[in-house]
């Protein structure tokens, strides 16, 4: 028994590694090629469609949004829209673009609310192709590809329900916090068939070229706020569009826009010094500063400090970012009164984006302790 059982597990192993190996073999002929470029009909992705496609329900009416890429040579894009609902139809031309456009709002015939006998939503779906200068269109609508091709290739597809959306959020911004901004709609009015906060982001490039958002957040109904963490730098600016969502997907919109506030990161924690004497022979001493690192992204550094015997703060070493002691060697202790004292020792961190006045943007100081 033994034996059958050590045969049968090589066998089974065997078959495994066959399979393994085939399975690699596939996904190395795949190469990254073959999803590099969107608009390419190869893409096994895309089928050459417009990335990016998004659908915002409204009352009756849907806008199908997508990624223009600036890419050249497009001329216009084309939507095209089926029901899910009853009979598998086909789907059919409702309007088209000329780009750089990358937004449809289509208004024919749509109805709100849908729902077939058994309850569940009836949406209407939507694809979209793109027009060449030599009028070719990609995907080809006349020949669509088909999932059961080998290699198989997608025209990705959504689909959303027309319905009188909810309230739109009164959308107001909380107090600065570095490299964080934060979003309240206290107050909201719930309706009946409410289902979802959504919270969208574009960077506001201040140029002519459109926004791309991007959903970064999903509040439930008892979270009336978001902070947007996903910041580098200060002084980064963006576009939100906070939605209230119904159990249909409709959408109200409020847009606001804000920039990550201009402010200095926090003050080193666990801020610490060690005297460590020299010699049995004299008073110089080494001044081991340590501190718990911060964990700002646009940290640039830190500056010490000490103040002389009449209190006046001075500029010591700045330790870089990735520091978490500093020693300064062969300090001199100062006199106060009739006492000689150790010095005291300061830290400050700073930031790569200079403050308001344009000075070095540094935190609050933090005297290092015994």
């Amino acid at each position: 028994m033994r034996l059958f059982h050590t045969l049968f597990n090589r066998k089974v192993g065997g078959l495994s590694f066959l399979m393994f190996s085939v399975f690699v073999l596939l996904y190395a002929c795949t190469s990254s090629e073959d999803f590099a470029n969107p608009l390419d009909p190869e893409n096994l992705r895309t089928s050459g469609a417009p990335d990016g496609l998004m659908l915002f329900a409204g009352d009756r009416q849907v806008r199908v949004t997508w990624n223009d890429i600036g890419q050249e040579g497009i001329k216009a894009y084309r939507i095209y829209r089926r029901s899910t609902g009853g009979t598998d139809t086909a789907f059919a031309l409702v309007g088209s673009v000329d780009a750089p456009a990358n937004e449809f709002i289509d208004t024919q015939n749509l109805e709100n609310d849908r729902r077939g006998a058994d309850g569940r939503l009836i949406a209407y779906e939507y694809r979209i192709t793109y027009i060449d200068v030599n009028d070719v269109e990609t995907p080809d609508p006349t020949d669509p590809p088909t999932e059961n091709e080998e290699p198989r290739r997608f025209w990705k597809t959504a689909a959303a329900t027309p319905s009188v959306p909810p309230p739109a959020p009164t959308v107001t911004l909380g107090d600065p916090t570095d490299l964080t901004v934060k979003l309240f709609w206290d107050g909201y009015e719930f309706p009946l068939d409410f289902s979802v906060f959504r919270v969208y982001a574009a960077l506001d490039t201040q140029d002519d070229k459109p926004l791309r958002f991007k959903l970064i957040a999903e509040p439930k109904r008892d979270k009336l706020f978001y902070f947007d963490h996903d910041f580098q730098v200060d002084g980064i600016r963006k576009v939100y569009r906070i939605a209230g969502v119904d159990e249909f997907g409709a959408e109200a919109i409020t847009t606001i826009t804000a920039s990550a506030p201009n402010l200095p990161p926090a003050p080193p924690k666990n801020v610490r010094v060690l005297y460590l004497p020299r010699s049995l022979f004299n008073t110089k001493y080494d001044a081991v500063i340590s501190w718990t690192p911060n964990m700002e992204p646009d940290l640039a550094g830190y500056q010490l400090y000490t103040k002389d015997a009449a209190g006046n703060l001075l500029l010591r070493p700045a330790p870089g970012k990735k520091d978490r002691t500093w020693t300064i060697p062969g300090e001199d202790p100062i006199l106060i009164g009739q006492d000689l004292r150790f010095k005291q020792y300061f830290i400050t961190a700073f930031d790569d984006t200079p403050g308001p006045d344009g000075q070095r943007d540094e935190s609050a100081m933090v005297e290092a302790k015994p």
